[in-house]
């Protein structure tokens, strides 16, 4: 294999979440995580494995301009998450610098969640990874059709059943309401199954996190504190130079 292609493997390599047979089951060209825009466009069924409380939480650095589509700093995890659900989110929701490379360079940072779902069509599951004001609107809808089905029945619960998830009318959000399809016996299995959310979010090395933030804009940044042979550390320290660094 050429230095091209090992080159261009490694790059693809990065940019693939981790876990071997992460979509393993799921048909050519379909992956764990549901596409919003396209599969969400004329509304889709799913069968609801968590409550919100269950749902996964995490961060992502990303920062650009909707209107022009420049991006500032492209996006990835921020390693100030936690690796599964049950965590307090009070103890990620402020930046931490010394988790977290990102943070401490200042990058915008923003709040998603995943909401595992059995997927009619393909018979497993799935994920909706949403962003924290999508993910409101879906809370919201949830605790209403609950509560209206509590009404009738204190022991229902949404987790489960059927939901349909479509797209509001003004195409800039999401909306949960209750679905018409069968719930299939296959679903059963993984409400309350471990998801791999660790692999799913594509926690990435330092030095890969460091090679993003070299190629952002400045003025998104703060470049200062990623060190290089170019840029000293601000308290004058000796710079540490390893083999691999040398130009030979």
């Amino acid at each position: 294999m050429s230095i091209r292609d090992q080159l261009k493997k490694r790059e693809e390599e990065r940019s693939t979440p981790k876990g071997n047979g992460l979509n393993e089951g799921l048909p050519e060209g379909v992956t764990r995580y549901v596409r919003l825009g396209s599969e969400l466009k004329d509304g889709r069924q799913f069968v609801m494995l968590a409550d919100p409380d269950s749902w996964y939480f995490y961060f992502c650095h990303e920062d650009g301009d909707f209107a022009t589509r420049a991006t500032f700093v492209k996006k990835h995890t921020c390693l100030h998450s936690p690796k599964g659900t049950g965590a307090n989110l009070d103890s990620y929701k402020k930046p931490n610098g010394g988790a977290c490379i990102s943070c401490k360079a200042k990058a915008k940072r923003k709040l998603y969640f995943m909401i595992p779902v059995f997927d009619l069509e393909y018979n497993t599951w799935r994920v909706l990874d949403v962003k924290e004001f999508h993910a409101m609107n879906l809370i919201g809808d949830y605790d209403k059709l609950e509560k209206a089905a509590k009404k009738f029945n204190k022991e229902y619960s949404l987790v489960g059943d059927v939901i349909k998830v479509t797209k509001t009318s003004d195409g800039k959000s999401y909306s949960l309401e209750s679905g018409d399809a069968e719930v299939p016996a296959e679903a059963a299995q993984f409400v309350g199954f471990e998801f791999p959310y660790e692999e799913l979010a594509n926690f990435r090395e330092v030095d890969d996190i460091i090679a993003l933030l070299n190629e952002a804009d400045p003025e998104h940044v703060d470049k200062s504190v990623l060190g290089g042979a170019d840029q000293p550390p601000a308290d004058g320290a000796p710079i540490e130079v390893k083999d691999e660094d040398l130009p030979f």
